[in-house]
């Protein structure tokens, strides 16, 4: 990716280019996690001297984030993403572990 972004676009994008060629059919596929990392503010940025801070389309990230914030989560999405609600590869989380990262009271005991 050139340079920090914030537009699902451009991020959907690197993705298909790197899958691209690499899936074959017949061949049964899992899932697997994303880990985001050095996420920052636009605006707090390390600046690119050879290109701009930013890649993408603000304004449709930010047209797509109010639709989401005023009619729902998930209302406004990309196709390619998957933002729809239940699409037929979606995730299988029967077996979703509890929120023991996320909530302290949800963290087990532990006796000595």
């Amino acid at each position: 990716m050139p340079a920090s972004t914030a537009d699902t676009t451009v991020v959907l994008g690197v993705v298909r280019k790197l899958l691209h060629g690499l899936l074959r059919d017949g061949i049964g596929y899992k899932k697997a996690g994303v880990a985001l990392l050095d996420l920052a503010r636009p605006d707090e940025l390390q600046a690119d001297l050879f290109g701009p801070t930013v890649v993408g389309n603000e304004r449709l990230m930010a047209t797509m984030d109010r639709i989401n914030k005023k009619f729902g989560r998930g209302t406004a999405g990309l196709g390619a993403s998957g933002w729809q609600a239940r699409p037929a590869w979606g995730m299988r989380q029967h077996m979703l572990s509890p929120n023991y990262t996320t909530s302290v009271q949800e963290i087990p005991p532990a006796r000595c």
